[in-house]
């Protein structure tokens, strides 16, 4: 077959026509067999130019799906794996792209640790765990979250805490604060952190205990014998997030 035309069809690629068809070819493949208007090409060079091909097109589809972010070398393996090319070819391409330096799981724990702590309300631990999903290193995840500044954590702990609360302030006291403790630690937070910033906290609930105990007593009142409604109204009240000691003190 010989060369009789090409034709830019991408940033990259371009088409090569031939006497009775054409072929998609990418740059570097095209510069790497000299692929000149007017050149000869066999069937054994195609063969291998198509090969070639495919191992280009596998390396474009990464670089996009890098330039959406960084990613960790796991889960570029993962994404060409879900992409169903073979398995030697996708171990070449993220060869290629450690050589290029594009990627690299210390840069990618670093840029990651940043964007959380900037773009979200995640903490150590949180992060950390997220990294260890991603198959980044212990090493380099480590020395990433050492470089956080512990009392810009701090301060964005607190004010998380103080929304919570002013989202919250409905509730009784003890379920209050048992929802913002639930709520940090789900978020990567440590309770001893918590449990700190909490303790300067003069909690102060809207809630009315008097308010629902009446409502208890009127729904079970009839339902049990004085000893048991006791035992019932305190359970239910204890549920509400109100503490032991107020509980007794409005029921007995």
């Amino acid at each position: 077959m010989r060369i009789n035309k090409f034709k830019k069809v991408g940033t990259n690629k371009y088409r090569i026509y031939f006497d009775n068809n054409s072929l998609l070819l990418y740059e570097d493949v095209i510069l790497k067999y000299n692929l000149l208007y007017k050149k000869d090409i066999d069937s054994d060079l195609l063969l291998e130019i198509d090969k070639e091909n495919l191992k280009a097109s596998i390396y474009d589809v990464s670089l996009k799906y890098i330039s959406i972010r960084m990613r960790s070398i796991k889960e570029m393996r993962e994404y060409l794996n879900r992409k169903k090319f073979d398995n030697k070819d996708i171990e070449d391409t993220i060869n290629k792209l450690i050589n290029n330096g594009l990627l690299d799981n210390k840069k990618f724990a670093i840029s990651f640790v940043n964007d959380k702590i900037h773009l979200t309300n995640n903490g150590i631990d949180k992060i950390k765990n997220d990294l260890e999903k991603l198959g980044v290193e212990e090493e380099f995840i480590n020395n990433a979250l050492n470089s956080i500044d512990s009392n810009m954590l701090l301060d964005k702990l607190n004010k998380i805490i103080d929304k919570e609360i002013r989202l919250n302030s409905k509730l009784p006291i003890g379920k209050m604060k048992n929802k913002i403790i639930n709520r940090c630690i789900n978020l990567g937070y440590r309770l001893e952190d918590i449990n700190n910033i909490l303790d300067n906290y003069d909690l102060v609930s809207t809630s009315d205990i008097r308010n629902d105990y009446d409502k208890l007593y009127k729904k079970y009142s009839n339902k049990y014998d004085e000893y048991k409604l006791k035992n019932v109204l305190k359970s239910k009240l204890y549920q509400k997030g109100y503490g032991i000691e107020e509980i007794n003190k409005i029921i007995d």
